[in-house]
């Protein structure tokens, strides 16, 4: 049951203990976790209990992490780290509603269950006891002090009390699980010819008088959407920040002030083995010496990941640090035992000068100025235009130029298809746009990015069918493709004829100038065919035939062999999937309570933090 809690609360309790070693703490970022949070900054509350911008960074640090490990820090922009940023805070959501309604219950955690879950985790115990020195340890490598430990634990045990009675009703009757088993091993064979388009031979083109009566069959096909023209002017402090000179002594002050941003500090990529006595690690040392791997020193070789000094526990710092790439360690003794370490790689220090940050800070100066000036330039040009001038004469009294957009869609497309470049990520001005009508008074917008608009209509061209000749040789082609289709199915068609007369498969492909190949031991989830040719099969006896479409013409199957499972010789198998049926059950029914959850309690989350947390990261 707490298995089950732990896998969807993702709480700091069931995190922590995910790490089954000391030092993998740091190689999954659990400094940063526990470093103390901003004072009074809180990317949401639920019910008015705040949730700490800190916990959600760091949260979100992790998955950040994860994800260049997979990518290879490639793919890692801005429209992907506000996802994961997203699913982060809505994860932080869950557990604080969790725990509200644990209080509101007046669910109560005895001292004796904290004190009997501490107990029985995997990472505190030595030789299958609780090991005080070892629990000891893990707190100061985390900063953390026994009281915050147990309140952690309490809490989690609180949210597990709310779960464990919607999953106490959960239950699926083993003959469910062993029918849909049975369902789903299920395979089967078939012989496969394709009818590709390029197998119909030439196709004549079609004639003018078909092209015109398609176009005019399926004219919603061929609409231009709603064109305006407009005159915009769009006041941004990236584009204020450009005319800032920043003094010298602001770039100074904001080097001092943020110094420490861009200082990196050295890190090492680590692996250890642990041995039990010094005997056993010095033998190892002299193997090593000799040329002999790491991995094959003997004792399990032990992933402490991408690390800070920091860190590491205190004992292995000064050894590891004074190691370069592919070099290990002598025995070094810990609380744990006798470790050998080794740095797979190796990343110096970075502390760059104040050359080496001057046009970075001054940008940033000017930006934080801009910022701070944007909105009393919005005000003039406001003013100026209540004086009576146009917006063209309001923006060159602010030195500011309007653009002009001789057509735009609701997309940000001109009538040549190409994008205006004015309104590219501009869904504000966008919206506003086309919700005006023409020649209307414009007015000062936000743009929702920090800067402001005001956009005025100048024309609109009405959305209408495209002239014929300007959309002809598409239509052309398009009847074309049709025609090499309908021919497609006829000679398919015909060749399943011959196939169900009693022909050789082989023969009737030979003759038809077709490639017979075969599709062996699918699953009705696993085959690499159509949907509706999987369907017929999985309802057809050896011999019948299955005929569907692709992309490029026709699918003709022949199914060639059966292979059905009663289950009686897959027991474990059937229990594995009643598990994740129950499991399946179980998640829907914690899905649904969190969001009557979210509608009985007031959760509201400050949108700009969540921005500042996570767009910055992915720049």
């Amino acid at each position: 049951m707490l298995d089950g809690f732990r896998k969807h609360s993702n709480s700091i309790v069931v995190k922590t203990l995910l790490f089954l070693l000391i030092a993998s703490f740091a190689a999954w970022g659990i400094g940063d976790m526990l470093r103390p949070a901003a004072t009074g900054n809180s990317v949401a509350t639920v019910d008015g209990k705040e949730i700490s911008a800190q916990e959600v960074y760091n949260d979100f640090q992790r998955e950040m992490a994860r994800m260049r490990q997979l990518t290879g820090d490639q793919g890692v922009d801005e429209n992907l780290s506000k996802a994961i940023g997203g699913s982060v805070v809505d994860r932080a959501i869950n557990r604080t509603l969790l725990a509200v309604n644990a209080d509101d219950l007046d669910v109560a955690i005895s001292d004796e269950q904290v004190a009997k879950e501490i107990r029985s985790t995997e990472m505190f115990l030595e030789d299958g006891k609780f090991s005080r020195a070892r629990f000891e340890q893990v707190m100061f490598s985390n900063r953390l002090n026994e009281a915050q430990y147990i309140e952690l634990v309490r809490g989690d045990l609180a949210r597990e009390q709310v779960i464990s009675v919607l999953n106490s009703g959960v239950y699926m009757p083993g003959s469910a699980a062993k029918d849909l088993y049975v369902y789903l091993q299920e395979k089967r064979s078939a012989d496969v010819l394709t009818v590709g388009l390029d197998t119909v031979g030439d196709i004549p083109a079609p004639t003018e008088e078909e092209v015109r009566k398609y176009y005019e069959d399926n004219i919603d096909s061929f609409m231009a959407p709603e064109y305006r023209g407009l005159t915009l002017l769009h006041i941004t402090p990236a584009a204020i920040a450009k005319t800032i000179d920043v003094p010298l002594e602001k770039i100074e002050d904001a080097f001092s002030a943020r110094h420490a941003e861009f200082k990196k500090p050295a890190r090492r990529t680590v692996e250890q083995i642990v041995f039990a006595n010094e005997e056993d690690a010095k033998k190892a040392a002299q193997e090593l010496a000799e040329g002999k791997a790491f991995a094959e020193l003997g004792g399990e070789v032990l992933e402490l990941g991408d690390v800070t000094k920091e860190e590491l526990p205190e004992d292995l710092r000064e050894v590891t640090f004074a190691l370069s790439k592919g070099e290990a360690s002598a025995p070094v003794q810990s609380l744990l035992g006798w470790h050998i370490v080794h740095v797979s790689d190796a990343v110096e220090a970075v502390d760059p000068t104040f050359d080496d940050l001057k046009d970075e800070l001054r940008d940033a100066v000017a930006l934080e100025l801009a910022t701070e000036e944007v909105f009393a330039i919005s005000n003039q040009i406001e003013d100026a235009l209540g004086g009576g001038a146009t917006i063209e004469e309001a923006a060159k009294a602010v030195g500011f130029d309007v653009v002009s957009i001789a057509s735009t869609d609701d997309r940000a497309n001109s009538k040549d298809y190409k994008k205006v470049e004015a309104l590219k990520g501009q869904q504000a001005i966008l919206d506003e746009a086309f919700q005006l009508d023409m020649n209307a008074e414009p007015v000062m917008k936000d743009d929702g990015q920090g800067g402001y608009f005001m956009v005025r209509v100048d024309n609109i061209t009405s959305s209408k069918a495209r002239p014929f000749e300007d959309v002809k040789l598409a239509v052309e082609s398009f009847v074309l493709d049709l025609k090499k289709f309908d021919a497609a199915k006829k000679k398919a068609e015909e060749v399943v004829a011959k196939i169900k007369s009693g022909t050789p498969i082989a023969q009737v492909a030979e003759e038809a100038g077709l490639v017979l190949t075969s599709e062996m031991n699918f699953t009705r989830m696993d085959a690499k065919l159509p949907k509706d040719v999987v369907k017929t099969l999985f309802e057809s006896n050896v011999g019948d035939t299955a005929i569907g479409a692709t992309q490029n013409g026709q699918i003709i199957a022949v199914l060639s062999e059966i292979k059905s499972t009663d289950g009686d010789a897959d027991k474990s198998q059937i229990e594995a999937l009643r598990g994740e049926m129950v499991n399946a059950v179980s998640n829907d029914m914690q899905t649904q309570f969190v969001n009557a959850l979210r509608s009985r309690y007031s959760v509201n989350v400050d949108r700009a933090m969540v921005n500042r947390l996570f767009v910055s990261e992915s720049q």
